[in-house]
């Protein structure tokens, strides 16, 4: 045991919080409500299917100029077709089949009226000129002296600089052509089909993602650039991986991503094979404290990269957005947790395969004391998270807990199946936390309702009271108080180690009230009796007391 305290303090001294790594972008966005968004979107009549863009981009103007072809299939009958794009992005034309069409720009939206009514599952192709100034989502800066173009979209940054059904659940297959100054090399989704010298000192790359991809995770990334690669395999297929650094971060940049291709043979093992195997996996390097899983191409915070190894586990919870969030992409904003929780797991998931059940342990002891600690008793429900706290350590950290208490819940075994099937089943589509509920009762092969309902879709952990003794007939008795107060009774099964001189056994029991007492006949008393030993469950213990007498 103090081998495994020693190493969880090593973990929180050395490894500073996910949260405050990955999403300092999204504070300002968190002002907005993303349910209302949502909401509004419910009656949407068609569903996107390919994106074709044209972007020239200017930097000295921090300007855009762009066209966007987009193919449509109508769901419904309708005369109108409403998308997303800033109202201070103008639009200068729309055709349909080269003819002039109608539309009206407004309050973020763009309202398209095709040359006649639409049917069910008929299909419609529209082409958008357009140009303007992002004030947000597409950001023109500097590294040191160097320019840098670079795009951050989640939640809905991707109407601020192009047109787009700017929802997770409209998932399209994306072709690019981006020209930018022939100093710049352009990092983006899917593969890179061609480079094309222009007469004007610009290149332009064209980039293509085939497989269909949520607007929030389409990305570009341009800068003077350096790349270097490695392979990885599955079987007799192989498959680029791509790095594209600052010149200046070349060699730190080779040690620390050295553990990329190791970290895909793991997470190929336990979730499925890497989702865009046709394609590549990318990482560009960005300003500012951000990183963010852009599909086959995840851009990586500068800051990030030091030569020591410090961050792998944000290249580990970027690499497994690649599964939890690009492969299965949440149906809602409500559903973040299917997203970072997931990805966060999995990074503990990495750690275990490194260290064993100590390491694992350690790392949730970590997660633990960030959603304890750092929310600062803001607690509320994972499942559709109030204004503010769209991404906070609820829908991480504790998102995590939820993923590991699943696992002790239904068992090995069936826990890696969980996620096979899941991945199997939503590839390349959207789930929603009731559809991961239900292939986990499949393969669990019971109700888990109890489960999703304390700790989804309420607030709160366990606050639990221990102790034990031994009576003369050989009987060791245990209580179990539950004594939070700013929760409901929580019910879940509980780890008890009983230790002899001889060797120890584990017992489970059922927790669910107030109080609860059990006992046990052993022909040796107990040296000591040890409540969760391996750290299963999210949740505060306290010795035992008589009731009015503990900590509250």
């Amino acid at each position: 045991m103090k081998r495994t305290r020693i190493f969880c303090l090593f973990l929180l001294f050395l490894i500073p919080p996910l949260i405050a790594q990955e999403i300092p972008y999204h504070e300002s966005g968190q002002k907005q409500d993303f349910r209302v968004f949502f909401l509004e979107d419910q009656a949407h009549d068609f569903d996107v299917l390919h994106y074709e863009f044209d972007w020239k981009l200017n930097f000295e103007a921090r300007r855009i100029e762009g066209k966007a072809t987009i193919k449509i299939r109508s769901l419904s009958t309708t005369d109108r077709i409403t998308i997303h794009l800033a109202d201070n992005m103008i639009v200068t034309w729309i055709t349909q089949n080269q003819a002039p069409i109608s539309f009206i720009h407004q309050d973020d939206l763009l309202e398209i009226y095709p040359l006649q009514t639409l049917n069910p599952n008929e299909e419609l192709t529209v082409t958008i000129s357009y140009s303007g100034f992002p004030q947000s989502g597409l950001n023109f800066t500097y590294h040191g002296e160097d320019p840098i173009i670079w795009s951050l979209d989640e939640p809905i940054g991707a109407r601020e600089w192009f047109p787009c059904h700017d929802v997770p659940s409209d998932k399209a297959t994306v072709k690019m052509r981006i020209t930018v100054p022939d100093s710049m090399i352009v990092a983006s989704n899917g593969d890179l089909i061609d480079v094309i010298s222009n007469l004007d000192n610009t290149k332009t790359f064209v980039w293509q993602e085939n497989y269909p991809v949520s607007t929030y995770l389409i990305s570009i990334a341009a800068t003077n650039y350096e790349t270097f690669s490695d392979v990885y395999t599955s079987g007799s297929e192989t498959m680029d991986v791509l790095y594209y650094v600052y010149p200046e971060h070349f060699s730190q940049a080779q040690e620390d991503f050295s553990v990329t291709v190791p970290m895909m043979e793991f997470y190929a093992d336990v979730f499925g094979e890497y989702p865009f195997l046709e394609e590549k996996y990318g990482m560009a390097i960005i300003p500012g404290n951000a990183s963010m899983e852009h599909q086959t191409c995840t851009s990586l915070s500068s800051r990030l990269v030091t030569g020591t190894h410090q961050y792998d586990y944000i290249v580990a919870h970027e690499l497994a957005h690649q599964w939890w969030g690009d492969l299965v992409t949440l149906t809602d904003w409500a559903d973040i947790w299917l997203n970072e929780g997931f990805a966060t797991y999995s990074d503990a998931l990495w750690v275990e395969n490194l260290y064993g059940l100590e390491g694992l342990i350690s790392r949730m002891a970590d997660f633990k004391y960030q959603y304890m600690i750092r929310h600062e008793g803001k607690d509320h429900p994972i499942y559709d998270p109030p204004l503010g706290h769209l991404f906070c350590e609820i829908e991480y950290e504790k998102g995590a807990w939820v993923l590991h208490m699943l696992r002790f819940v239904v068992g090995e075994e069936n826990f890696w199946e969980i996620l096979k099937e899941y991945a199997k089943l939503y590839a390349f589509s959207n789930a929603s936390t009731e559809d991961f509920q239900k292939i986990c009762e499949q393969v669990y092969g019971g109700e888990l309702g109890w489960f999703f309902d304390q700790w989804i879709y309420e607030a709160g952990y366990p606050v639990f009271q221990f102790g034990w003794g031994y009576s003369s007939q050989n009987r060791a008795r245990v209580i179990i108080n539950q004594i939070q107060e700013e929760s409901p009774l929580f019910s879940m099964p509980v780890e008890l180690e009983f230790v002899f001189s001889s060797g120890a056994e584990k017992k489970v029991v059922w927790v669910d009230g107030e109080t609860n007492f059990f006992q046990f006949d052993f022909q040796e008393k107990p040296l000591q009796v040890l409540f969760d030993p391996d750290s299963w469950i999210l949740c505060l213990v306290e010795d035992f007391q008589k009731k009015g007498k503990g900590k509250r």
